[in-house]
This record gives C-alpha cells, sequence and structure tokens, in this order.
C-alpha cells in the first residue's frame, strides 16, 4: 500500500466523520433554539439544566463508545466476540441508567425545579445513548468511517427531532424529555442495525466491567466540570436569569465544539505523547479559533443571542463575549486534558476535581449574584486549569483513541 493511500483514507474519513458532527450537533443546537422561542424564560432554565445533567449523564455513553472502539481495535481474530461484550455490556448498563433515573427523578427535579417526568425521561433516553454510541464504538474500532459518521447522524439527529417534536406540540420541558426519550430509541436502533447488526455475547469476560468503569469515571469528571456552571445558575440566579444564562450556554458549546476538527487530526500524534510540538499546535490553532468567535461575539453579542435565542434575550448581548470565552477556555482544556484522563492519568483526573471544587467553592460562597459574575468565574477556573494541562502535558503518558462527543 502507498502511503499516499492511508492519507486518502485518512482524509475522507476526516470528512465523513467532520460532516456527521456538524449535521449531529447542529441538529442540538437547533432544538435548543426552537425551545428558548416556545418556553419562556424560567422554563427554558429548567430545560437548560436539565440539559445539563444529561450531558453529564451521558458521559457514561462517550466512554463506552471510547472503550469500544479501543476493544474492538485491539481484538485481532477475537473481533466478533468483543463486539458482542460491547453490546451486552451496553445494554445491562443502559438498562441501570434508566432504573436510576426513576430513582432520582423526584429528588432532582425538587432540587433543579425541573418537572420530574421531564428528569425520568430524559435520564431514560440517556440508557438507548449508551447502546448507540457502543455501535458506533464498534464501527469507530474498525475504522468503518462512514458507518460511524450515519450512526452518529442516526443518534444526534433522532433525539433533537424527537425534543423538537415534543416541544412544539406539548410546549413543555416534559415535552423535551419525551420527545428525545423516542428519538434517542430510534436512533440507538438504526446505529446498531448500520454499526453491528447481531452483534451479542452470553457473558462478559472478566476485568471488562471495571475497565468500562475506569474510563467512565475519568471522563465523567471532565464533563461534570464543564457542564456545573449552568446547575448552579440554577440554584443561585432568578428563574428568568438562568433562563438567560442557558442562552448564553449555546453560545458556550459552540465555541466549544467547533475546533473539534482540529482534536480528531491532530490526536492520532499526540497519542502516547510523542510529539510535544504536536500538543502546542493543536493549543495554538484551538486558541485561535477561540479568539476569533470570542472577538465575533465582542463585536456583534446581539446579533449572536438574538440568532441563538430570540429577541427576548437581547440584554444579554453584552455578555456573549463571555460565553464564548468559557467555551473556548473549556475547548483548551479538552485538547490539554482529554488524553490524560482517558488514559487513567489520575494526577490529571485530580487536576480537574481541584477545578470543579474551586468553582463551586467560588459561585456558592462568592460569586453568583449575577449571569455575569457566573461565567466569569467559570473563565477564570478553565483558563487556570489550562495552565495546569499545558505543564502535566510535557510528560510522556500512554493514549487511547477518544471519539467525538455530541454538543447538548
Amino acid at each position: 500500500m502507498s502511503s499516499s493511500q492511508p492519507r486518502a483514507a485518512l482524509a475522507k474519513g476526516l470528512i465523513f466523520v467532520g460532516a456527521a458532527t456538524m449535521i449531529g450537533n447542529g441538529a442540538a443546537y437547533l432544538l435548543s433554539m426552537v425551545s428558548a422561542r416556545i418556553l419562556t424564560p424560567a422554563d427554558f432554565g429548567a430545560l437548560g439544566a436539565l440539559l445539563s445533567l444529561l450531558v453529564i449523564i451521558s458521559t457514561v455513553g462517550i466512554a463506552t463508545q471510547a472503550f469500544a472502539a479501543r476493544r474492538v481495535a485491539e481484538a485481532g481474530a477475537d473481533r466478533a466476540a468483543v463486539e458482542g461484550e460491547s453490546i451486552r455490556l451496553a445494554t445491562f448498563v443502559g438498562v441501570l441508567v434508566m432504573a436510576l433515573g426513576v430513582i432520582v427523578a423526584w429528588p432532582a427535579g425538587i432540587i433543579f425545579d425541573i418537572p420530574v417526568l421531564a428528569v425520568a425521561t430524559g435520564i431514560a433516553s440517556i440508557g438507548f445513548v449508551i447502546i448507540g454510541s457502543a455501535a458506533m464504538g464498534i464501527a469507530q474500532g474498525r475504522e468503518e468511517h462512514l458507518r460511524l459518521s450515519w450512526s452518529f447522524i442516526a443518534n444526534g439527529v433522532g433525539r433533537a427531532a424527537g425534543g423538537v417534536v415534543g416541544v412544539v406540540v406539548l410546549q413543555s420541558v416534559t415535552g423535551v424529555g419525551i420527545g428525545i426519550l423516542i428519538g434517542c430509541a430510534v436512533g440507538a436502533f438504526i446505529a446498531y442495525r448500520l454499526s453491528c447488526p447481531g452483534a451479542w455475547a452470553q457473558a462478559v469476560a472478566s476485568g471488562v466491567t471495571k475497565e468500562l468503569a475506569q474510563v467512565v469515571y475519568a471522563l465523567m469528571v471532565l464533563f461534570t466540570l464543564t457542564n456545573v456552571d449552568i446547575l448552579l445558575a440554577r440554584l443561585f440566579l432568578t428563574e428568568d436569569q438562568s433562563g438567560e444564562y442557558a442562552v448564553g450556554v449555546l453560545l458556550a458549546k459552540i465555541a466549544f465544539f467547533l475546533p473539534n476538527a482540529i482534536i480528531i487530526v491532530l490526536f492520532p500524534k499526540m497519542t502516547g505523547g510523542r510529539s510535544n510540538r504536536t500538543v502546542y499546535l493543536a493549543t495554538g490553532l484551538t486558541a485561535i479559533v477561540g479568539l476569533v468567535i470570542t472577538g465575533f461575539s465582542f463585536l456583534l453579542g446581539d446579533l449572536v443571542i438574538r440568532i441563538l435565542g430570540g429577541a427576548q434575550y437581547t440584554e444579554l448581548g453584552s455578555e456573549a463575549w463571555l460565553f464564548a470565552l468559557e467555551g473556548s477556555a473549556f475547548a483548551l482544556v479538552q485538547v490539554l486534558l482529554y488524553a490524560r484522563l482517558a488514559t487513567r492519568d489520575q494526577r490529571a483526573v485530580l487536576a480537574v476535581w481541584a477545578a470543579l471544587g474551586v468553582l463551586i467553592a467560588i459561585v456558592a460562597l462568592w460569586r453568583h449574584d449575577s449571569v455575569a459574575e457566573i461565567v466569569t468565574s467559570v473563565v477564570f477556573v478553565s483558563l487556570g486549569l489550562t495552565v495546569v494541562g499545558l505543564i502535566m502535558d510535557r510528560r510522556h503518558s500512554p493514549g487511547v483513541p477518544i471519539p467525538v462527543e455530541s454538543a447538548e
């Protein structure tokens, strides 16, 4: 095989997966934009809190995809058995998450002032996300980029379409929860049929469940940090202010996911710590993207907020650049720490735990009287963690392939 053939295959894969990412994430943003125009600010704040809870829980799905991709890529002649184990384990975990959703729905609904049925159905939808993620991980491990891309689209668009129909028909947060539950079930079924039809195992080998749990733990910490601010906003701000914060978070998520292509292209060269220059290049490019979107939001904040949330949120325009900076800072954290976390680098996990504790303490004890106070606190902590990540990344550690995560 000539050297040009692997490059061509890589380029095609990046095009397929990159397009799928744009479509899936775009559908997720569309759900939030439609909901912002239908729900009241108070209800949209509740939806924002619900979606952030779901992002944190859906880390189990992201970890399942990474776990399945790595095991399938390394399986060799045992690939069929490994694929079956991945689907069986994902199904078990998915059912467990659904059951836990029923248990925590009432207390979570009371704490964050979210309809209990919306919480229950929303968490139940993550059970199907986990199964669909396992199917995508199998396609990723096989390097079947076209199947991976279509599966990603099925999961993302199915979820968003269900949520849009739910909010349009029922005009409520509960409608969104019911809609995304149905959409995620459909998406998981399509992903399974596309990527690994018939895959199943009668049992799971010893140690496999523990391996998945370690990956889940590592990534859960990171995604809790990147989504805890909207939950804090729901607790400390008024209902209308939390609705404004939820709109601002839409911009933060765009800034966070926009540079994903950089990670996709350069991550293989980062694995194993083989090239610090690659990490610095990815960091620099991500920073440039962040500066562009932050500068654009600073100059045209009113327009950006009007597009994302509608005319009722235009007062947030002067603070739009802060949310863009927040998302950009977390994008830098992702570049520098994502591989470290996934490879069970306990120092990285501890660093993110520390940042999470500092952020909660700052907001809970001091800066929680306005939208600007909370978002600037998040920016401060995320930039500090970026510096820690730069220092830690100078050391070598083994890598593991990471999937593209979906926006919320």
